[in-house]
């Protein structure tokens, strides 16, 4: 069963039992009331003229027998100019009676006021008993309430109360399906967009219409939508890197096997001169050191994937003196000038992977041609920041953005030359981000790079 169906039946079986149960209530309330007033009221009555009877009774006799004279003379002095209905037994005879309703004497007891309802014609009365005996002699007094008024005011009531509660349940069922549908409205543009969404598509987003729960998981919904689409972005753009990933290692290693694989066949062959043999043994070396440069580089970023590394509290004025000694010989050789500054601090890292970063980001600056490069190490807030700037051939800014990707070179041809793999950056990335730290690019073509590490 439907959500709308359900909510719908649930208000209308609610409205139902809630009018007829306050109907009811109301219409019995207000009648046991009234006939309560009726019969207390019946009983005064009853009492008084009970009360007038006997005593008329004594005034009319004076202590002799009763007759039939006399009794209308008792009967009469009772009831005045008032329009009664009584019935007046004598030795269980009905000597009175005033009605065309016919009661049992023997109803009646000594000392107590006993009354039943009494149903004549279309009529409805509430009969009153009473009994006394005087010299020997049984009096019953019955004296009767007409509350045929009261039970009609009552169907009347009743009658009204059927009316409003039609009245209302049509308005009711109108209002109902009105309200069913506005609250469930909400709930089918959701299953309409989870369908949507289950079909492939991820843009899909919800209008929020109230600021009620109804509102809320609109907005969570949304989210959800959000968080599939980016994951699914995610998703993508990894397949992609992936297949770029893999096009580029089979290309970069198709290259220099073929050089390796034909020159080293001319020299099996011992058809080259000495110079030529020496040029194509050189050209072996540098390929075989390109692919060691890439294996070595596919190993590490491969065993960084486990995310686990091991920190130690490391002076970044030692550090630098020591990446100082490691780089110094390549520097010289290439004729480039270099600046160490640290300011001395303290700092968590796995020294060896970061010891990596910096002498990678300083041979990247070797290889676009600098001739200075420059190592700063401060204390900024509370982050320690090292930058590598070299005054190099830079990289394009539409490039930036793909640098730290693997295999991706700005000028193949040189780091080809220079036994690059375009796998540099990306290990540098890798590692920072092990260290919970980032690393920034900013770079004008021609000018040079700076390279900010973040920790």
């Amino acid at each position: 069963m439907k959500v709308f169906v359900k909510l719908y039946l649930g208000m209308m079986v609610l409205m139902v039992l809630s009018l007829l149960t306050s109907s009811y209530f109301v219409v019995k309330t207000t009648l046991d009331r009234n006939l309560r007033h009726e019969i207390e009221n019946g009983l005064t009555r009853h009492n008084m003229l009970l009360t007038s009877f006997e005593n008329n009774l004594i005034i009319v006799t004076r202590n002799q027998n009763i007759d039939g004279e006399k009794l209308k003379n008792v009967i009469s002095m009772t009831k005045g100019t008032n329009d009664l209905s009584l019935i007046v037994f004598v030795d269980d005879m009905v000597k009175y009676n005033n009605t065309d309703i016919n009661l049992n004497p023997e109803y009646a007891e000594e000392e107590y006021v006993k009354y039943e309802k009494v149903i004549q014609g279309d009529r409805t009365y509430i009969s009153y008993y009473s009994c006394f005996t005087k010299r020997n002699v049984k009096y019953t007094f019955i004296s009767l309430t007409d509350i045929t008024s009261v039970l009609d005011e009552n169907n009347s009531l009743r009658h009204q109360f059927f009316i409003i509660y039609l009245v209302v349940l049509l308005c009711g069922t109108v209002f109902s399906l009105f309200l069913a549908l506005h609250l469930t409205k909400p709930i089918k543009r959701l299953r309409d967009a989870s369908e949507r969404i289950a079909n492939g598509d991820y843009s899909v987003r919800i209008t929020k219409t109230s600021q009620d729960e109804i509102g809320e998981l609109t907005d969570v919904y949304n989210t959800m939508s959000e968080t599939i689409q980016e994951k699914i972005d995610a998703l993508e753009l990894s397949a992609k890197q992936k297949e770029d990933f893999i096009a580029a290692f089979a290309h970069e290693t198709k290259t220099p096997m073929t050089s390796i694989i034909g020159y080293g066949d001319l020299i099996y062959q011992n058809k080259l001169s000495e110079k030529d043999r020496c040029e194509a043994a050189e050209i072996i070396v540098n390929e075989g050191m390109r692919l060691q440069a890439l294996s070595l580089k596919l190993l590490d970023m491969i065993g960084l994937n486990n995310n686990s590394i091991m920190k130690e509290e490391i002076n970044t004025s030692e550090m630098a003196v020591d990446i100082e000694n490691t780089i110094k010989m390549r520097l010289e050789n290439k004729s480039i000038s270099a600046s160490f500054s640290f300011e001395e601090d303290y700092i968590n890292v796995d020294y060896d992977l970061f010891k990596t970063v910096i002498i990678n980001l300083i041979d990247n600056s070797i290889k676009a041609n600098s001739s200075k490069v420059k190592i700063l190490g401060l204390r900024n807030d509370q982050e320690y920041v090292i930058t590598v700037s070299d005054d190099g051939m830079g990289i394009p800014e539409s490039e930036l953005s793909r640098v730290k990707e693997a295999f991706y070179m700005v000028d193949k041809s040189r780091s080809r030359k220079e036994h690059g793999a375009g796998l540099g950056l990306a290990l540098c990335d890798k590692i920072i981000s092990l260290h919970n730290g980032h690393m920034d690019i900013d770079s004008v073509l021609g000018e040079g790079t700076t390279v900010s590490i973040y920790l």
